[in-house]
């Protein structure tokens, strides 16, 4: 997956919006929306929606592993001792660096819930953008459904 708009769809997220497919003159604000509502729960969540090689480094001169938030971890390629804990996995390091693929490849096995909170959240920017309680807010009820999705503490 490259995109955010894999994940969500221009025409997904049209539809929510209750907007008509031949009304095209907010796609551009629409598309940008839905890649910023991704990328903030990706930062919000380490939940990692578009596929990327990631370089990790050892922080400890003792330790020869590294904790990794990021989920899914792709270990087809690496085949790593990987040990998976509830909120991270520790990864052996060689010579204090691992690159790991992270991020779903497939859309149906990233939690709904965390695309239910992307497109709610694109109606709320969308709806309230000129007003005076769309700024450096975002609902409550947005927030602790991404909350419950983090994967640290």
């Amino acid at each position: 997956m490259t995109n955010y708009i894999d994940v969500i769809s221009l025409e997904q997220a049209k539809l929510y919006l209750k907007i008509d497919e031949a009304q095209t003159i907010t796609d551009d604000e629409i598309t940008g929306m839905i890649n910023s509502a991704l990328s903030f729960i990706e930062k919000r969540t380490n939940h990692i929606f578009k596929t990327r090689d990631k370089v990790y480094y050892k922080d400890c001169a003792l330790v020869q592993q590294v904790k990794v938030y990021d989920f899914p971890i792709d270990n087809t390629v690496t085949e790593l001792d990987i040990v998976y804990r509830p909120l991270y996995a520790i990864v052996p390091t060689v010579n204090d660096v691992v690159t790991l693929t992270i991020g779903y490849e497939n859309l149906e096995d990233i939690p709904s819930e965390l695309i239910d909170s992307a497109l709610q959240l694109i109606n709320f920017w969308f709806y309230n953008s000129e007003t005076k309680n769309a700024m450096n807010t975002v609902p409550d009820f947005v927030m602790q459904n991404i909350d419950i999705n983090r994967r640290f503490l």
